[in-house]
């Protein structure tokens, strides 16, 4: 009986020491999707510009190439593509709001990072060509910066965020037996 006593405290400190290393490697993990989804966001309104200003292609157009070359956010321009090219008489704004909220990465970025998102819907569309462009750069500039701070915490927590996992486990394996 005694064995049995043990073998299960085994196997408890074994699950509580995985899930603290887990928990600090998920903390770790999801501050590096925030980077990429920022980074793809980058991407994607380098593409917006370009087709604004070279092919003069209409958001329709932009919008199915942004879903076809994205893949954190490939989605959320998909669902925007299909409701405008229904025409049901919402605006473009107003439909980028509701799948921005809708999309899965919404829930990995921070509240400036959500912001910048959403104003890259509010000029889109609806001013002339050359005032798109300066707004596509301006809100290029913020989003940059926040990527640079997000690389920044990223680098300074990530170990932080891994070792306090990895000790909570080996603690609370410590504390089982």
């Amino acid at each position: 009986m005694a064995g049995f006593q043990m073998i299960i405290k085994l196997i408890g400190g074994g699950m509580a020491l995985a899930g603290g290393c887990g928990c600090g490697l998920w903390m770790a993990a999801a501050r590096k999707k925030r980077i990429r989804v920022l980074r793809e966001l980058e991407q994607a309104m380098v593409l917006m510009a370009g087709e604004i200003e070279y092919a003069a292609a209409d958001i329709l157009e932009i919008l199915e190439k942004l879903a076809g070359k994205t893949w954190y956010l490939s989605d959320f321009f998909q669902s925007i593509y299909e409701v405008l090219a229904v025409k049901e008489g919402t605006g473009l704004y107003e439909i980028w709001r509701r799948e921005m909220v809708r999309s899965p990465v919404y829930a990995c970025l921070e509240t400036a990072d959500r912001e910048v998102w959403q104003e890259i819907g509010m000029h889109l569309g609806t001013l002339d060509r050359q005032t798109q462009l300066r707004t596509l750069c301006i809100l290029q500039e913020r989003l940059q910066r926040r990527i640079q701070e997000a690389e920044n915490a990223y680098h300074s927590q990530a170990k932080i965020y891994r070792l306090v996992g990895i000790t909570g486990g080996v603690f609370t394996v410590i504390l089982l037996l």
